[in-house]
């Protein structure tokens, strides 16, 4: 018969706690390595501005372009926009001609008279770098939705995924609040456009780490495995 088990001494609990604690920091490390780094090309993160961070500021929308008096000026090319400034200021905007460009996504929805595309001018991906890294608000990121003409839809060879990077339009139409015709909200209906970028694939490479780490985590496991298995063995 056994005496009672004596309680660790402060040395042994001690060094239970420096294990666990170098366990949790090699962890934290292991999935650091893990991350992706930041693209080469992409550029510096601007300085914070409090004013613009803020989604809760006051828009300031400019009035209503005023209609041209003469076709001269009508037959000018109109102003290129963002869905920022849309989605801002929508009744500035409403009914008016406008140019707008941006990557198309998801999928292209043909129809009879017409083709629904969303395109995205998300300012986050080809500027400023994802909102996380500097919380630095500049609007939203989804785009604007756009009824494009048939022969424009069947130029398009790739849309925006998770592996790939869409082809860029730029169109020429008029931007609606309100699409009364076929029901819908914020839209752009375009009368002509142009394919101005060719998609492309996303390049994901297997970061070296990776590998290093899935082989030392297969190691641990067989050792652990085999551990295991001699112990049960001898007794």
């Amino acid at each position: 018969m056994t005496g009672p088990r004596r309680p660790p001494s402060r040395l042994v609990s001690l060094l239970g706690v420096l294990a666990v604690a170098l366990l949790l920091i090699g962890l934290l490390q292991v999935a650091n390595l893990m991350r992706h780094p930041m693209p080469d090309d992409m550029p510096p993160v601007p300085e914070l501005d409090a004013d613009a961070a803020d989604p809760r500021t006051e828009i300031d929308c400019p009035d209503p372009p005023q209609e041209a008096a003469d076709d001269e000026t009508r037959a000018a090319t109109p102003p290129l926009v963002t869905s920022n400034e849309l989605l801002d200021c929508p009744r500035s905007w409403d009914g008016q001609t406008i140019r707008y460009r941006g990557e198309a996504v998801g999928a292209v929805l043909q129809r009879a008279d017409g083709a629904w595309v969303q395109l995205n001018d998300d300012i986050y991906a080809q500027t400023r770098g994802p909102l996380p890294t500097h919380r630095d608000y500049a609007g939203g990121n989804a785009g604007l939705g756009a009824f494009i003409p048939l022969e424009l839809a069947e130029r398009i060879g790739r849309v925006g995924g998770p592996r790939f990077r869409g082809d860029v339009l730029e169109i020429e139409g008029q931007f609606r609040r309100v699409d009364g015709e076929r029901r819908e909200a914020a839209v752009i209906v375009a009368h002509t456009g142009i394919v101005a970028g060719e998609g492309r694939p996303i390049e994901d490479p297997v970061l070296p780490e990776r590998r290093v780490i899935a082989l030392v985590l297969v190691l641990l496991a067989a050792a652990t495995v085999t551990g295991e298995r001699l112990v049960a063995t001898r007794r």
